[in-house]
């Protein structure tokens, strides 16, 4: 019998001591809003790193990831660090529907599901912010095993954010890089 993907991640996130020890991505650090009252979303979200440090920055966080267990040390750190404001929500984002609040940051890294794109744009209130940095094609120099489905063509990921404002945006190495403001706020 075949593992399913959340008995894959479960098993990747059995220990994870190392990994609880990381700060949040640095886009996230230069990018991101802060201060009470702001709402954001992190799909895939692993040990909630990026959730917990925009919790400490007054932010409210929908963390979603599909591993119970990632989750279940995420919340024992947020408990740990005496922290409150992520709401971690078990979800296999292939067939989850995102909570329907306009965030004022939505995040995404290491994670693609082009499917998502239009809900990720209508959850960004107009003025928030989308970050997204995710693997391209020149992770197969890296993983060949993994399908090309699952890594971004060079220069892709703008157009899926059509019309917004464009804060950085790049293809480094095997990764690829959005930060975008949308339109209207």
């Amino acid at each position: 019998m075949a593992e399913s993907d959340r008995e894959r991640w479960d098993r990747r996130y059995a220990d994870p001591v190392d990994k609880l020890q990381r700060g949040p991505n640095p886009l996230l650090e230069r990018y991101a809003p802060r201060g009470a009252g702001l709402r954001a979303l992190e799909l895939a979200c692993g040990l909630g790193q990026n959730a917990l440090w925009l919790a400490a920055q007054g932010l409210t966080v929908d963390a979603c990831d599909i591993s119970l267990a990632a989750l279940r040390l995420a919340r024992g750190e947020m408990l740990r660090r005496g922290l409150s404001g992520v709401n971690f929500i078990v979800a296999d984002l292939d067939h989850f529907v995102l909570p329907a609040y306009p965030y004022d940051l939505v995040l995404v890294f290491r994670f693609l599901d082009r499917g998502l794109f239009p809900a990720i744009r209508d959850r960004v209130r107009p003025g928030g912010l989308a970050i997204y940095q995710t693997f391209n094609i020149h992770q197969r120099a890296r993983r060949p095993s993994v399908s090309a489905a699952h890594m971004l063509r060079l220069g892709e990921l703008p157009g899926h954010f059509p019309g917004w404002e464009v804060i950085e945006a790049g293809d480094e190495g095997y990764l690829s890089t959005f930060v975008g403001r949308k339109p209207g706020g």
